[in-house]
């Protein structure tokens, strides 16, 4: 049931981008709310209670506005097109896997490695190579790989080492890739191109890549003696060759991604949604794996979009309140305290670093926080330069992966080294905000 009413809601979605149907909108508007209902009970409790108050309360403003409930199927589908991409992911995450791509980039961690620091810019490193295609998948496969290589090591020390290179690779992979959501709808909230984003957010990376590799340097006076320091695997030229591939892919899938949205004008976050199916058919064709992808694929997508209820319920049930917000009188309510903080640029992208990180210690996911924010920022993309908006949207929002208690990437560490989440994001809580902050000073540069 869930696979057929999850599939008939995108697949309607991804019709309406081009017939632009009254009619199918109000369809999708029905499916929605059929999609709300059927995930409430496979949600956790968490993103219930989450959920069902934004549910309400968008409710509650919807009357208070004088709409009819024949109206409502018009107002919940502002949020679809981030199930969308969610829903595709796994097609792109099943090339890396049947191409072999993640083991051999992976051998860099079984390479000659004498001491921790080459240990730890390695595990970051390999985070930061394959998190922009294997997603969540790439934590555990690291992690596993780590555990190894740490084996004899104080457990303290090793699950403080793990916690931190896999969430700060892993959140610097997300900001380069245009499949990550939140650099999606900055996109798609500041109106700025791709083209004029993705040089800044290579720079950020490459800036918050480089302290946090000279702050594990300081590790090399560990030495890895015995067996986890003296690794087989000598020769890397499969390794360059696949990381040669991997980036090879990515920027073409960049550049499909670009020139489609420039013909078609579909909107970023839509058309990324659009290309990543058939891109990931035409790669795995390319390296001739496509039987044994299809095989792989399948499955994998089975499962992972009838996993996708506590999305389903959080970010539907958002959709409501976000897209009424902006449509009611309530929006003025906010955009006071952003048009005060307008005058002063440096307290307006603290307040939006603040934001994310407060809000996601209680619970509240990043995409969240970027919906409420997107109906309400209108007034600051047009005054401040919006590329800078767009910069402190994503790292921002990005700090949240490393240290948002709440926050997937965090819980899945948490879960597997067997420590509170809420101490994993102790760990790198002040990285995030160096994260955020970096994103903050080119914000501030760039007025």
């Amino acid at each position: 049931m869930h696979l057929f009413f999850y599939t008939s809601l995108i697949v309607s979605y991804f019709t309406n981008i081009f017939l632009h149907s009254q009619l199918l909108t109000y369809i999708i508007g029905i499916l929605v709310l059929i999609c709300i209902v059927i995930s409430f009970n496979g949600s956790t409790r968490l993103f219930q209670v989450s959920g069902t108050i934004f549910f309400l309360i968008g409710l509650y403003l919807f009357f208070h506005a004088g709409y009819s409930i024949a109206e409502l199927p018009y107002y919940v589908t502002s949020t679809v097109s981030i199930l969308a991409i969610l829903y595709v992911v796994p097609f792109i995450n099943s090339v890396i896997v049947v191409g072999r791509y993640d083991r051999s980039v992976s051998k860099l961690l079984n390479t000659d490695i004498r001491h921790l620091g080459q240990l730890y810019y390695r595990g970051s490193l390999v985070t930061f190579v394959l998190g922009g295609f294997l997603n969540l998948a790439t934590i555990p496969l690291v992690e596993s790989i780590l555990q190894k290589n740490l084996k004899g090591q104080a457990r303290e020390l090793k699950n403080k080492l793990i916690a931190r290179m896999i969430l700060r690779g892993y959140a610097v992979s997300l900001i380069i890739t245009p499949m990550e959501v939140l650099v999606a709808i900055s996109i798609d909230i500041t109106h700025i191109s791709y083209q004029a984003f993705i040089p800044w957010l290579v720079l950020i990376s490459c800036i918050i890549l480089i302290l946090d590799w000279s702050l594990g340097w300081k590790l090399r006076s560990y030495s890895l003696e015995g067996p986890q320091g003296k690794r087989q695997e000598k020769d890397t030229t499969d390794i360059l060759k696949k990381m040669a591939h991997l980036f090879f892919f990515l920027i073409l899938f960049i550049v499909i991604v670009i020139s489609t949205n420039h013909f078609f004008q579909f909107g970023f976050l839509p058309t990324v949604t659009l290309v990543i199916i058939p891109y990931s058919l035409i790669w795995a064709l390319l390296i001739g794996r496509l039987k044994s992808y299809l095989a792989y694929c399948l499955p994998v997508w089975k499962q992972r979009t009838v996993g996708l209820q506590n999305y389903m319920f959080l970010f539907l049930s958002v959709g409501l309140f976000t897209f009424i917000l902006k449509e009611t009188d309530f929006v003025r309510y906010v955009h006071g305290p952003v048009e005060s903080l307008m005058g002063t640029p440096i307290l307006l992208f603290i307040a939006i670093q603040v934001l994310f990180l407060g809000l996601a210690m209680v619970g509240f996911h990043p995409l969240v926080t970027i919906s409420i924010l997107g109906s309400v920022l209108e007034p600051v993309v047009t005054t401040l330069n919006p590329l800078s908006v767009a910069i402190v949207l994503v790292t921002s929002g990005l700090a949240t992966v490393m240290a948002g208690p709440f926050n997937v990437s965090v819980s899945l560490v948490g879960s597997l080294l067997q420590v509170n989440p809420y101490q994993v994001s102790w760990w790198n809580l002040g990285h995030a905000f160096l994260f955020g902050g970096i994103g903050t000073i080119i914000g501030l540069l760039l007025l």
